[in-house]
């Protein structure tokens, strides 16, 4: 499992991530992509992400099965609500304000070594801990309705990828894959792989010593 973010931002950007499939050479990406998506991200490209873009520049090299994995899209209200929420939550909380300004300064500036990492695991889990405090002084029940949703469609999510990589891994022989998902689905989806063929990737592998020198 590789955590990755969809919007470029600093050294978590597309040439760094191609670098790192490049020395994990898989044969297989799984993508956090609902598969009536995968054309316009990865056939015609009607659209494009930080993972896309990394993507197609690493088949120019290279040989690759690439298997969408996430649940259909949400309707548009669904993102809608979310982004209420958000709003309102900066609004009221200097903390929750602090936490997400802090993750995109250290994802920009250590890039997928830090998205891959604990320190990673534990802002989310910070900042989900920040979104119920404000929830309880808030008291508004519309925005509780909207954060239990997304919360649940979320886990529905990181089931059925998990579960998809694994029916896909029992009908297909292969030396090694690789998965690519948002790093706010890491602790979650590291919870419920226990004991599937779901690992993490070395630490070793998100070094890059240009990276390094230039921070």
């Amino acid at each position: 499992m590789v955590c990755t973010v969809h919007e470029e931002m600093g050294l978590a950007n597309p040439s760094e991530l191609c670098a790192i499939l490049e020395r994990i050479r898989p044969e297989v990406i799984f993508l956090e992509v609902p598969p009536a998506s995968f054309d316009d991200y990865y056939v015609v490209c009607r659209q494009k992400n930080l993972e896309s873009k990394a993507v197609r520049t690493y088949r120019e090299s290279a040989q690759v099965q690439l298997v969408p994995v996430d649940l259909p899209t949400p309707e548009r209200e669904f993102f809608e609500n979310f982004e209420y929420f958000r709003t309102r939550i900066r609004e009221v909380s200097l903390e929750y304000r602090q936490l997400v300004d802090q993750d995109r300064a250290y994802v920009g500036r250590y890039g997928f070594a830090y998205l891959n990492s604990d320190y990673s695991s534990t802002f989310w889990t910070d900042l989900y801990g920040e979104m119920l405090n404000a929830l309880g002084n808030l008291g508004d029940p519309r925005l509780v309705d909207i954060y239990e949703s997304w919360t649940a469609t979320n886990n529905l999510r990181d089931i059925a990828m998990i579960t998809n990589i694994q029916n896909y891994c029992s009908d297909h022989s292969f030396n090694g894959g690789v998965f690519l998902v948002g790093a706010a689905h890491r602790q979650s989806i590291i919870d419920k792989s226990q004991g599937t063929t779901l690992q993490l990737v070395p630490d070793w592998v998100f070094r890059n010593p240009q990276s390094e020198q230039r921070s």
